[in-house]
């Protein structure tokens, strides 16, 4: 009975990415190129870019009757672009904020090695909880016992949390050069292609990995 839950929840995990994808990526570059397609200026097109959110963020709200952390975290970039926006007519401070949000994850990525270096990597809490998720406590018991007895455990799951913590720090540190550098008609396109490219490359050692190792909680 279990395995029809787990392709539902799959397919859920699968179609909420798809919609946070069309929503945060392909809905804001449309609407950006659209209108400078019809002449609008580049500070405006980004600037609605950045609004084209507030309807999914709002939706997201009124679903689960709170705001979550990802909510919040949404709002305050959302609130910084308009700051930034209000502060300043120069269309590339509002385009370099994507890069300065992307330092975030940056951010992220070091701390996942961090975590490898203190030899309690962030993949293996991540995975714990993924298997309470799955089968209860029973699972997380088991997780922690594969950590503490299984020494080629602790090193794969060292080695695939020091990947993804440096893939994500790399890609934002090349989303802030790219939001310095680049045309600004061109930010909002290459430093999208850019984060999915390395997150979709991320994703399949990671499957390909957990796999192979047999690291799935």
């Amino acid at each position: 009975m279990t395995a029809p839950v787990r392709r539902d929840g799959m397919r859920a995990l699968v179609r909420q990415n798809l919609a946070g994808v069309l929503f945060d990526v392909v809905v804001p570059l449309v609407l950006y190129y659209g209108l400078r397609a019809v002449g609008v200026s580049q500070w405006w097109a980004l600037l609605v870019g950045v609004l084209a959110a507030v309807p999914r963020i709002a939706m997201g709200i009124w679903r689960a009757r709170r705001v979550d952390l990802l909510a919040l975290l949404s709002i305050s970039v959302m609130l910084f672009s308009l700051g930034i926006g209000l502060l300043t007519d120069d269309p590339r401070a509002l385009a370099v904020r994507e890069g300065w949000v992307g330092a975030l994850l940056g951010l992220f990525g070091l701390w996942m090695v961090v975590s490898v270096l203190v030899r309690r990597p962030v993949l293996m809490t991540l995975g714990r909880a993924v298997a309470v998720s799955k089968v209860g406590e029973a699972g997380a018991v088991a997780w922690e016992r594969r950590w503490r007895e299984d020494s080629g455990f602790r090193h794969a799951m060292g080695l695939l949390s020091a990947v993804w913590g440096l893939g994500l720090f790399v890609s934002a540190v090349a989303g802030v050069v790219l939001s310095y550098t680049l045309p600004i008609d061109l930010i909002n396109l290459v430093t999208s292609v850019q984060f999915y490219a390395v997150l979709a490359l991320l994703l399949a050692f990671h499957l390909y990995y957990t796999k192979k190792r047999g690291l799935r909680a």
